[in-house]
């Protein structure tokens, strides 16, 4: 979560899945017994969805204030190629569920870069400039989260 690593205990049980952040070390996660890797994956998934949705709204009122941007509509899904994405007629973005796993100025970053596509759809020295204007560290954040992996898919533990 927010770029820290947390060394997983799966717990089974007969209760209902769940994760619980134990500590800065561990993470817990909660499933029935005879559960496959995609079931767990699936657990995982939604409990970060839960956590990126729940910082999106504070984070969208804080950059439309800055940008003066609209965004009408947004969501979160795993995507395999991209960190975010938008539809710039329709005011909506899209954010990568693998932001939750980053730090959290990398999703402040995706969110600023996609709402500066309602400016200006191409990267070019616009886009730029709107960049520098409103984020002036984001060449920082954007050569972090480019050296970071995407995303591990792998769930056969």
């Amino acid at each position: 979560m927010e770029g820290r690593r947390y060394l997983m205990n799966v717990i089974y049980g007969k209760s209902a899945p769940r994760v619980v952040l134990r500590s800065k070390t561990y993470i817990d996660l909660y499933v029935r017994e005879g559960s496959t890797g995609a079931q767990r994956e699936r657990v995982m998934r939604e409990w970060y969805r839960k956590q990126v949705k729940a910082q999106i709204p504070g984070l969208l009122e804080k950059w439309l204030r800055v940008t003066g941007v609209e965004v009408k509509s947004w969501g979160v899904k795993w995507m395999k190629t991209k960190w975010g994405s938008c539809n710039a007629k329709a005011k909506r973005i899209w954010l990568n569920l693998e932001l939750a796993k980053k730090p959290r100025h990398s999703l402040e970053y995706i969110m600023v870069h996609e709402m500066v596509h309602f400016l200006e759809r191409r990267h070019n020295e616009r886009f730029a400039a709107y960049m520098d204007k409103f984020m002036p560290q984001w060449r920082v954040y954007k050569e972090e989260l480019n050296s970071l992996i995407l995303g591990h898919a792998d769930w056969s533990y």
